[in-house]
């Protein structure tokens, strides 16, 4: 009875190092994941030979559209214990130099926030501005709008309001915008 205790513990122990080896080794969709494939890629080798700094790119994407990098200068040798503060970012490539990082946020970035303004391009577009739509620093584009049934159905207020640019300063009023003028989208044919 002993033997077989032994027998299924150690095929226990050995099931359980595979299924903890595998998650660290693969994340979601068979990537490699944070430090384990950094071991095993031996990223930051050709940087730490020739004495040169290891560049970690932070890049971050927002939902408005907006993407922005910070570039961190990163001694080869502290990679793994560095890598282990971006739990949640992505690896999307790596060399013998650098490695870039990607973090998809659920939000609007702090530049919409600060001076964010939905408005109509000059071709009908409605589009997401840094600044008023006059100023035409365009961030993102949607779709087009159906100005005539927009003024069917709207007070004429909210299509000069439009023009004018409407101010955002988080995601709640972004969705907002929108949603309200979804049902004055363009149907493409």
């Amino acid at each position: 009875m002993r033997e077989k205790w032994m027998v299924y513990a150690s095929w226990s122990a050995a099931l359980l190092t595979g299924v903890v080896v595998g998650i660290l080794l693969t994340g979601s969709g068979g990537k490699v994941n944070g430090l384990i494939g950094l071991l095993h890629a031996d990223v930051g080798k050709t940087a730490a030979v020739a004495g040169k700094p290891y560049e970690m790119v932070l890049a971050r994407s927002y939902l408005c559209g907006v993407r922005d990098e910070e570039r961190q200068p990163i001694a080869a040798g502290h990679l793994p214990e560095v890598i282990g503060d971006y739990k949640g970012w992505e690896i999307v490539a790596a060399g013998p130099s650098q490695m870039i990082l990607m973090k998809r946020e659920q939000d609007i970035s702090p530049a919409c926030k600060a001076n964010g303004h939905f408005g109509l391009s000059a071709d009908g577009m409605l589009t997401l501005f840094h600044g008023v739509p006059a100023e035409q620093d365009v961030i993102q584009t949607f779709y087009r709008i159906n100005t005539a049934k927009m003024e069917a159905s709207l007070p004429k207020e909210e299509l000069e309001s439009l023009k004018r640019g409407i101010r955002i300063r988080n995601l709640a009023e972004y969705n907002s915008v929108l949603s309200t003028y979804g049902e004055f989208q363009l149907d493409s044919e």
